[in-house]
């Protein structure tokens, strides 16, 4: 049977509603205006989708370069990166306030060859309240790199082959000696309780290539004194509830011991980079990709130039 042209036209306009649909257009129909569009765009939306923009220019020209030697992909870097994002309120509203910092601390992550995420716990990204140069405090993105990914630098450093870190409390047996041939024992006693107020050390010990060991400890005093030069109040010191396996101090004996160990150029970085950090410094960059720290000493290096400043680097120490 043929069709009227009612038909037709009623048919056509339902094909370009369910178009319309499947493309994401709010559907207009003759004479009815659209009750909402979904070109509006939030703050927050449209600093993703110019967030995503910036990281696809970085995945092409940037990443590639800082992630070769890593085993990292730029697409997977970048993907987690904009998924940390995302998901942190604070984190998207620190980007939005002060983008410099977040592309700074990702550039960072790359180069060290840490992804930034939360659930695989090498390199944090914080949103913190940080006093400028000017004197005026604004939201910063700041890099923190996390227990893991220290343990991860310095395996891949070449020299250490093996890491291990404890926390002594009373009524553990800890002997340590020195000398020639220093020694380590340390017999947990399981019967006391485990507690912050009961914690006396805390030690790393590194195994290197050529079977020897080294170690460094901390008595509790030391562990009070670093725990004071950081700018920023760590709550997970001695805490039972928040860090009941003592990450933070394990993590603090591990960064004195990895000052007087072998490092390559990227760990380095590392541990300079996190004492800068936690000194009150934060990362920024500048329109030709330099990073550097504000309130300390700038990172003498350009993105752009990497291979030869990287060997420049590497050779200083």
């Amino acid at each position: 049977m043929k069709k009227s042209q009612e038909q037709l036209k009623a048919e056509a306009i339902l094909e370009q509603h369910s178009n319309n649909i499947i493309e994401g257009v709010p559907p207009t129909f003759e004479g009815v205006p659209p009750t909402f569009t979904l070109d509006k765009k939030t703050p927050e939306e449209a600093a993703i989708i110019n967030f995503r923009k910036q990281l696809k220019v970085y995945e092409a020209e940037i990443l590639p370069r800082l992630l070769s030697n890593h085993g990292i992909s730029p697409e997977q870097f970048g993907q987690t990166v904009i998924s940390e994002v995302k998901k942190s309120d604070k984190l998207l509203k620190a980007f939005m306030v002060n983008p410099a910092s977040m592309y700074a601390s990702i550039l960072f992550a790359a180069e060290i060859g840490l992804i930034p995420s939360s659930d695989i716990g090498e390199f944090f990204l914080i949103a913190k309240n940080l006093k400028q140069p000017n004197g005026t405090y604004k939201n910063t993105v700041t890099p923190q790199i996390g227990y893991k990914g220290i343990v991860n630098i310095l395996l891949r450093s070449g020299d250490v082959t093996k890491v291990h870190t404890e926390v002594v409390y009373e009524g553990d047996l800890f002997e340590p000696t020195y000398g020639l041939e220093p020694t380590l024992v340390h017999v947990p006693n399981f019967d006391n309780p485990r507690l912050a107020a009961n914690i006396k050390f805390a030690y790393a010990v590194a195994k290197k290539k050529n079977g020897e060991y080294q170690f460094e400890i901390l008595t509790r005093n030391e562990i009070e004194a670093i725990k004071g030069m950081s700018k920023y109040e760590n709550e997970l010191y001695f805490n039972d509830k928040k860090d009941p396996k003592r990450w933070m101090l394990r993590k603090a004996a591990l960064i004195q011991l990895s000052k007087m160990l072998d490092k390559d150029y990227h760990s380095k970085k590392a541990i300079q980079i996190h004492q800068i950090l936690e000194g009150g410094g934060y990362l920024s960059i500048d329109k030709d990709n330099n990073v550097k720290t504000i309130e300390n000493s700038t990172i003498n290096h350009k993105i752009k130039g990497m291979s030869n400043v990287l060997q420049n680097l590497s050779d200083e120490d």
